[in-house]
């Protein structure tokens, strides 16, 4: 008896030194809200964009890597009006980092619904990613990878 109350009185002291511990969360998804845009004076409207984590295929290897998505509405739908914004990224773990363009069209895919639709992939690595786009100077996106 004297085994099971020591086994016991193990398990209540350690679960209470635990309870005050934080849980690990890692965001593999994040995203920015509509903000106004003017890529030319007939073409104003909204983008919002968002990131997530999703593996990438290099050669014969799969990689960890940031997919980024803009959805552009331009109120336009007639494919006339497009959106050209910059994402940088930097994983914070290894000093890795990159850029690239995405240019959305704003129009209606009739099978899916989509307004303005692009995006691009970024083999990041593993670790803690943030992606900045031009649309949305002020904000960010951050994942984990």
């Amino acid at each position: 008896m004297t085994a099971i109350r020591a086994v016991g009185t193990l398990a209540v002291s350690l679960g209470v030194a635990w309870a005050g511990v934080p849980t690990a969360h890692a965001d593999t998804f994040a995203q920015l809200a509509p903000v106004p845009v003017q890529p030319s004076p007939a073409c104003g409207g909204t983008v919002r964009a968002e990131a997530m984590v999703a593996p990438v295929q290099t050669e014969d290897r799969v990689e960890n890597g940031v997919r980024v998505t803009i959805n552009y509405d331009a109120g336009i739908y007639d494919g006339s009006c497009a959106l050209t914004v910059t994402a940088a990224w930097t994983n914070l773990d290894t000093g890795r980092a990159g850029s690239g363009d995405i240019t959305a069209v704003s129009t209606i895919d009739g099978h899916y619904g989509f307004i303005g639709y692009a995006n691009t992939m970024f083999v990041t690595g593993e670790g803690d990613v943030v992606v900045t786009l031009s649309s949305h100077p002020d904000a960010q996106l951050r994942v984990t990878a």
